[in-house]
Parts: structure tokens; C-alpha cells; sequence
């Protein structure tokens, strides 16, 4: 990919629940399993949204686990940014039916 993936600073904040929802799922179910059956599906940065699933998967890998984020973004905001992918991933799935 020739596009400059953007820092997490540099992320909407519904990319960056995207990426809490992937990584949360790695936690308890393993990076395999999660890349398969729960890959990270970016919706705003138009270089995240162009890469396949597995390639936003690592992406959201790379920038750290799920643990880290909790402490450094404090669990209110952690949870603002997780519940607003969760409720985007819900109607995309519901939409998709």
C-alpha cells in the first residue's frame, strides 16, 4: 500500500473505536482467530478503508493492545470510542441482511 497510514492521533474517533473493537477481540480470542472472524473494518481514513481486512487488522495491531489503550486513554474514553464502532459495526451487519 503507497498511502501513508495515519497515526492513531490522526484517526477519526470512529477508526479508533474500530481498531479497540479488533483489538479488544484479540485479547480474549487470539490474533488468529480475530483476523478471520472479526477483522477490523476501518470507515473514515480513506487509506485504512482501502485495506483488506487482514491489513487493518495488523494495522490496528500495530499500534498497540487493548490493555494499553484502557490505561492511556482512561476507561471513559476507551468506552466512548469502543461503544461508538460497536453501534456502526451493529447497523452495518443489520444492514447487510
Amino acid at each position: 500500500m503507497s498511502d501513508k497510514l495515519p497515526s492513531w492521533d490522526e484517526m477519526s474517533d470512529l477508526d479508533k473505536g474500530a481498531a479497540l473493537l479488533h483489538l479488544h477481540k484479540r485479547s480474549w480470542e487470539g490474533s488468529e482467530y480475530a483476523e478471520s472472524d472479526y477483522p477490523c473494518r476501518y470507515s473514515d481514513h480513506p487509506a485504512l478503508t482501502r485495506l483488506s481486512p487482514l491489513e487493518a487488522s495488523r494495522h490496528a495491531a500495530s499500534l498497540g493492545d487493548s490493555e494499553h489503550f484502557y490505561y492511556l486513554l482512561g476507561e471513559e474514553e476507551h468506552e466512548r470510542l469502543y461503544n461508538l464502532a460497536l453501534k456502526e459495526d451493529r447497523k452495518r451487519l443489520t444492514t447487510n441482511e
